[in-house]
């Protein structure tokens, strides 16, 4: 069956080489026509394996006599005999038999079977509050799950069921181009979404190949990211600096469609070569008030001459809305990095807090559900910094209203009257006038 020759060649290169789940796709399609009309197939039977690859790699691990290419062609089996279920079951198992020989075959024989019965894909013995069976069942890391437990089973349970189910795609309307109505009276796929300006979209035609897309009227967007930039909004003639050191460029395209020409912006990235469609679209824009540049976060002296009034941080995280989005994302996902990635949210936050002004807002933003990169992360820098005053935070679920993990707090920086609580006269110049005994006491 050709079908399954590719899906094992495709998940070989995704689990042996690191290669993202799309890139081994396109490696594979693009450039053989012939093969085209498989690449659906193909694509489900190797995204079914990728969603349940931990109840897979654990049925098969204790197969005497199977090697890797063995567990995985039988992975593939079993994930469309159990869930895809594209192809005939007499079928599969005929290119099972082929592919592992008789005497393999009559080792995967009690796993074939279970096919007609679901409730015992999972070994009945494991608890179902366990995190090893929540692992199996959601085919999420148990050190994942170390991580979100510490918001209780009843809230991890509910981001666990949320990441089984597919992504629905929130897009940005660029209103000066086109309104929200126009786009959805020209394609029934749209939707209303609680936040102004944004719109879901369903359907089966990928968002790239839309006119509207191509067109650039619309961008992929959070839905939670606009909002925080709406609520936070400042007016001129306010200057505002934002660093990103997210992947995707939403954010910066965000600030850009909020403020227009209207205010100073400073656009910050680690790498403007990775950024190309910011570029454009503020050339296109003819924005002479944005000023996007790369550099160091800890040190951007040479970019911003004055402090801003409006500073956001949003660093690269765990970015476990991913999941949703990519089925092999934590396949890739490197645990071992996650100190270096902390270190770096920390360094972010730490050094873009020198750039904001007295009375200014300071924004740390970040995609994740982790109190270790959220929480853990504000009060740290809150302890070192009693200049700045917690204004709001809030972890937002993918559970949610708003679809989206992601953790942020604002912040004000307090003036120094504030702060130190110097009276007014002093700081103009004025003795401050002697307390008595009385208001003294009073005063403690």
């Amino acid at each position: 069956m050709q079908e399954l020759d590719l899906s094992e060649r495709i998940l070989g290169d995704i689990l042996d080489n690191d290669v993202p789940f799309g890139e081994a796709l396109r490696k594979v399609f693009q450039a053989n026509q012939p093969l085209r009309p498989m690449r659906p197939l193909v694509a489900g039977l190797v995204g079914c394996e990728l969603r349940h690859h931990l109840l897979f790699r654990y049925l098969t691990e204790p197969l005497e006599g199977y090697e890797a290419a063995d567990r995985r062609v039988l992975a593939l089996g079993l994930g469309d005999l159990y869930f895809f279920k594209r192809i005939p079951a007499d079928d599969m198992k005929a290119a099972l038999l082929e592919k592992l020989g008789e005497e393999k075959m009559t080792l995967a024989t009690p796993l074939i079977e279970k096919a007609v019965d679901p409730a015992n894909y999972i070994p009945p013995e494991l608890p179902k509050s366990s995190n090893k069976y929540l692992s199996l069942r959601y085919n999420t890391p148990e050190w994942v799950l170390k991580i979100w437990e510490h918001y209780g089973y009843g809230t991890t349970y509910k981001i666990l069921k949320k990441n089984n189910r597919p992504l629905i795609n929130a897009v940005r309307v660029r209103t000066a181009m086109i309104t929200p109505e126009q786009l959805m009276n020209n394609n029934s796929d749209y939707a209303k979404s609680p936040i102004k300006d944004m719109l879901f979209l369903g359907g089966r035609t990928p968002l790239r190949k839309l006119p509207e897309f191509l067109a650039e009227q619309v961008f992929l967007e959070k839905l939670a990211t606009k909002k925080i930039i709406d609520e936070f909004k400042v007016q001129e003639p306010s200057e505002v600096l934002l660093f990103n050191g997210n992947r995707d460029s939403s954010i910066l395209k965000e600030l850009i469609e909020t403020y227009g020409s209207s205010i100073g912006m400073n656009l910050g990235v680690y790498d403007l070569q990775k950024y190309v469609d910011v570029s454009r679209m503020i050339r296109e824009l003819g924005l002479k008030n944005v000023n996007f540049f790369a550099g160091d976060p800890s040190a951007l002296e040479a970019s911003i001459s004055r402090p801003q009034d409006l500073v956001i941080a949003a660093p690269d995280s765990s970015n476990f809305d991913l999941i949703r989005e990519a089925p092999d994302y934590l396949l890739h996902f490197k645990k071992e990095g996650m100190d270096e990635l902390f270190a770096e949210e920390k360094a972010m936050l730490e050094g873009l807090s020198q750039y904001v002004d007295e009375g200014g807002i300071y924004i740390y933003m970040i995609y994740t559900i982790s109190k270790k990169e959220g929480y853990a992360t504000v009060r740290d820098f809150l302890l070192r910094h009693p200049e700045f005053k917690l204004v709001k935070e809030e972890q937002l679920f993918p559970f949610g209203e708003l679809d989206t993990a992601l953790y942020y707090a604002a912040m004000k920086k307090e003036t120094p009257l504030v702060k130190e609580g110097v009276p007014a006269e002093a700081i103009a110049g004025v003795p401050a006038p002697v307390a008595s005994s009385m208001s003294a006491e009073a005063a403690k």
